[in-house]
This record gives C-alpha cells, sequence and structure tokens, in this order.
C-alpha cells in the first residue's frame, strides 16, 4: 500500500509558482471581490490546530481584503457538521470553511456525513501535522514495544483516543493496528482541544494525534513513535514507525475550502489572500510543530484526488 507522505517544497518557489498561477486565473468579474464582511466556518472545536491558525489569519485577512472576517463555530461529526452546514451556503465566495485531510476524503467513504467531497473546492492548503503516538509521562509504556505488548496481550483493552471517525488520527491508528496485527479500542473526540485533558486525566490510554500536540505539550506526554517517514526534527529523540519495524506513514493537511460552484475566478482571489496571509504566519505554524505549505487550488485538488484512492484501500480493509 502506498503511503501518504508531505512533498516539502520550497516556500519561495512554491508562493512563486501560486502567484503566477493566479494571476492567469484572476478575471475581472472578481475584481469588486470581496464587498462584505466574510464568514470562516471552524468546525472543530477551540484550541485545535484550524482553530490557532485561523486566529493568526483573521487580522491579516481583514487586512488584505479590507473586510470583516467573522470565525463561526459549527462543530460536530469530526468536522462533518460545518462542511455539511457550508455545501448548502451561497457558492459566492463570501463563506468559506477550514478542512482538514483525510476527513472530507475518507468520511464520505465510510457514512453519509451530510456532504460529499465533490460537494466542496478547496481553495488553499496552508499546512500539514504528521501523527505521532502519545501516551502520558506516567504511563507504563515506556517505548512503542510495550504499548504494542498490552495490546497484544488483552485485545481491545488498550484505548486510543483522537478526533473522529475516518479522520487523520483514526486513520493512523488504523495503519497501526493494521501493521503491528493488534486491537485497540479507539476513542473519538469532536477536535484535537479535548483530547489533551481526556488523556492528562486519564480517561484514554494513548492518543494518536498530530504532531503539535506532541510538540507543545512534550512536558506531560510522552511520544513513542512518529507515524512518518524520518525524524521530526523538533522530536529528534522519537523514532518513527518504520524505524521499529512497521509501516506506519500518516498526516493530516489542513487548509480552507469553500462551496464546489464558487467561481473560479473568486476562488483564485480568496487564494492569493490565503497565500499572503500563509507568508506571513508561516515562522508561527512552524514554531507549533506543523509542515507549512503554499499550495493554491489546483495542487490541493490534486491531493484529493490522490488521497481518494489511498483512503478508499485503507478504509475497505478495515471493514
Amino acid at each position: 500500500m502506498k503511503s501518504v507522505k508531505i512533498r516539502k517544497i520550497p516556500a519561495v518557489a512554491m508562493g512563486v509558482t501560486l502567484a503566477s498561477l493566479l494571476s492567469f486565473g484572476v478575471s475581472s468579474a472578481s475584481a469588486d471581490f470581496p464587498e462584505k464582511n466574510l464568514t470562516y466556518i471552524n468546525p472543530f472545536n477551540p484550541g485545535g490546530e484550524i482553530d490557532i491558525v485561523a486566529r493568526l489569519q483573521q487580522p491579516l485577512l481583514e487586512e488584505y481584503f479590507d473586510q470583516g472576517v467573522t470565525i463561526d463555530y459549527r462543530t460536530g461529526g469530526g468536522g462533518a457538521v460545518g462542511w455539511s452546514h457550508l455545501k448548502d451556503q451561497p457558492a459566492d465566495g463570501y463563506t468559506m470553511a477550514g478542512f482538514s485531510l483525510p476527513h472530507i476524503v475518507a468520511q464520505p467513504i465510510v457514512r453519509d456525513p451530510g456532504y460529499a467531497t465533490d460537494d466542496l473546492k478547496l481553495v488553499y492548503t496552508f499546512h500539514s501535522t504528521p501523527q505521532v503516538l502519545v501516551v502520558s509521562q506516567d504511563s507504563p509504556y515506556e517505548t512503542l514495544d510495550d504499548f504494542l505488548a498490552a495490546a497484544e496481550e488483552s485485545p481491545g483493552a488498550v484505548t486510543v483516543g483522537g478526533t473522529g471517525e475516518a479522520t487523520g488520527n483514526h486513520l493512523a491508528a488504523i495503519r497501526m493496528m493494521n501493521a503491528a496485527d493488534i486491537e485497540v479500542t479507539w476513542i473519538p473526540f469532536p477536535g484535537t482541544g479535548p483530547t489533551i485533558p481526556a488523556l492528562r486525566g486519564g480517561h484514554v490510554g494513548a492518543l494518536m494525534t498530530n504532531s503539535t500536540v506532541a510538540f507543545q505539550n512534550q512536558d506531560s506526554f510522552r511520544a513513542l513513535a512518529v507515524a512518518w517517514d524520518e525524524r521530526l526534527p523538533f522530536l529528534e529523540d522519537v523514532p518513527t514507525f518504520q524505524e521499529l519495524g512497521y509501516d506506519v506513514v500518516e498526516a493530516i493537511y489542513r487548509g480552507v475550502l469553500v462551496p464546489a460552484d464558487t467561481p473560479d475566478d473568486v476562488v483564485a482571489t480568496l487564494a492569493e489572500g490565503f497565500d499572503d496571509v500563509n507568508h506571513q504566519i508561516a515562522q508561527k505554524q512552524t514554531d507549533i510543530g506543523a509542515f507549512v505549505h503554499y499550495w493554491g487550488p489546483e495542487e490541493s485538488a490534486e491531493l484529493v484526488e490522490r488521497l481518494k484512492g489511498e483512503y478508499a484501500e485503507i478504509l475497505a480493509e478495515d471493514e
């Protein structure tokens, strides 16, 4: 099975590429867009990665577009509530939402979340986070071997928390179970924020979580393995699953999207704004443990198409 890997594209080169693409995609129809305030839906609870980045983006987007930007929380269903709401909004560019991949691809594969992937059009991808298996510092699991041995001894007894179902966290846990031939009980949460106190309070035995969470909570969490093809520079003492003999590579990509029928010139205008802002907040994203990307509509759409095939295969095996 082909593993999900993030292309590390130089920021300067990618920024030039996006600007060039957008300059050919904008028509005079978008010259007056936007003429009123924008709504930016956050489909996850406060405190998660999309929330952190949206709050960094908000004042800069307001400055760029010379319009207000309202953060609208519509949470639930691992993001599905927000995306199903977005698809029913006017396709005029004034309402957008943060997205997470694989969520918007995987959820419609396993259930009816109230939207289809093709109901949505990606505007911009601003960062990604590899997945990390973490436990509390007082956990009896000192190593990945300890964790896997416990799961093997008592199938289903070890609990692993993360965001939702058919999400990046969940898919990384599925990859781990398949690779190590173990069974754990998945405990879903509505967003990243609630998972942190859940592990600290002992409500779950471990988290399959984002590199941002592992990095920011090193004092209270112990990272056992990284679902990546190389060690992370900010968690350099933590081995990868691959180093330890398990082919587990998974990441979550994040960005912003709009209803599918939104005109391409409006999408291009929004993408230009997000690209400008993303360059301004790149270091702040890196500082929290994220990998920054500068991917416009075309590259983001290509990513979605590739992941459709990968996740259909993984989730079929999990049935």
